[in-house]
């Protein structure tokens, strides 16, 4: 057995493990919020003072009475507090059974309003910035639940489910091997513009893809590993490389329509390159037939234009936010550019796949600008025999016929 199915294999094991763990975690998972901060026995055999000014005392539920000192901290927890008895409060991390009062309110009929999305809240505020005034906006909540639920965990199948396909293929296939074999002789592929600003879009993109999964992740991977201010501080640099790395992004897919959008138009060749599946399942020498750019390449250069498109449109809104836009299309925003970098990763890292160990010569295309003759005349026959036939052959070169 070859390296590569071996590395296939190893690779399909520790993708179903990740997709394990991912599925257990998804249905452990719940967006119920619990108290965790708890009062010190001598705080709960004192009064406190809610927000009505009633007094709250032991003899109350526990619920009732964690949640009224919790509020009148959060009331009082930039003033001195008002009575002396609040002076002795005493608030630490930590609610031995806080699911189990959560689940409690769910379940009183007087508790319930404080856990369901009440009405939308606005006030005065002197601060400088659109929607200051806005003190409760209760929809938050159902943006909340998507993007933690849906979003963060199919992410998660997405992309570990793409790349157990891919390793699942590479084991039962192998690499994709040039069937005659390497030529020892190469013909021009891409030339150093093309393959320059390739390179700055795709390094553009995997900052933006790696800086968008911390935001997305970061706060349920990376904070239990390096804490608050170690989580503070990437996503700080993530956000800023985030937007920054658009730029080159976006220049280079303008660049990439300019140079290639006329030869990646879809035509009937590329149906039929997609019902023999590119030739890829077998050594059959005989290849679906293919121009520049086969189909596969083409779905990939209209997945980057289009989700790019996309992306840059809900980018924007996310970068001036509340602009354009108010609470619901911000939230909308959000989502919306979370799927689509969702969807982009793992249509690139499929891309990547196959121009890498998937297929033997296809990263010579895009590194040095040349590819093998046979690999040329598998993959891309039509094109092969334009560029011999337009070529001008050196002086000391034999003449190469088209077939």
């Amino acid at each position: 057995m070859s390296p590569y199915r071996i590395g296939g294999g190893i690779a399909a094991l520790a993708l179903i493990a990740l997709l394990a763990i991912v599925t257990v975690q998804w249905f452990r998972h719940t967006d119920l919020i619990w108290p965790t901060v708890s009062v010190t026995p001598e705080a709960q055999s004192s009064s406190t003072v809610g927000q009505s000014g009633s007094a709250t005392t032991s003899a109350e539920s526990p619920a009732m009475a964690i949640l009224a000192e919790r509020t009148q901290l959060q009331v009082d927890k930039n003033t001195k507090p008002p009575t002396t008895e609040n002076e002795n409060l005493t608030f630490q991390p930590g609610v031995a059974n806080g699911e189990s009062i959560a689940r409690g309110w769910l379940q009183s009929p007087g508790d319930q309003q404080l856990l369901t999305p009440p009405s939308n809240v606005a006030g005065l505020s002197s601060l400088p910035y659109r929607n200051a005034d806005r003190l409760e906006q209760p929809a938050g909540r159902d943006w909340r639940s998507a993007r933690n639920n849906p979003v963060r965990f199919g992410g998660s199948w997405l992309i570990f489910g793409i790349g157990l396909a891919l390793a699942l293929f590479l084991f039962a296939r192998g690499r994709i091997q040039i069937v005659e074999g390497r030529s020892g002789e190469t013909v021009p592929r891409f030339n150093a513009i093309e393959r320059s600003n390739h390179w700055m879009t795709a390094s553009a993109f995997i900052i933006m893809a790696l800086t968008g999964l911390v935001v997305l992740y970061g706060k349920p991977l990376l904070l239990p590993l390096i804490g608050e201010q170690g989580l503070g501080r990437i996503a700080w640099w993530s956000a800023w490389l985030h937007v920054s790395a658009a730029v080159p992004f976006v220049l280079g897919v303008i660049i990439m329509v300019v140079l290639w959008l006329r030869e990646n138009l879809i035509t009937r060749l590329d149906l039929h390159w997609l019902r023999r599946f590119g030739g890829f399942l077998n050594d059959d020498p005989h290849k679906p037939s293919a121009d520049r750019f086969n189909a596969g390449q083409k779905l990939v250069f209209w997945g980057v234009l289009l989700g790019g498109l996309a992306a840059l449109a809900s980018g924007l809104a996310l970068m001036f936010p509340f602009h354009w836009l108010g609470y619901d299309g911000m939230q909308w925003a959000q989502l919306i550019h979370g799927v689509i970098g969702l969807l982009m990763v793992a249509l690139i890292i499929g891309h990547i796949y196959i121009g890498t160990v998937g297929m033997e010569g296809a990263v010579d295309a895009m590194w040095s600008g040349r590819v093998d003759r046979n690999w040329a005349k598998e993959h891309h026959d039509r094109w092969y025999a334009r560029i011999i036939n337009e070529r001008p052959r050196r002086p000391s070169q034999p003449a190469t016929p088209a077939e």
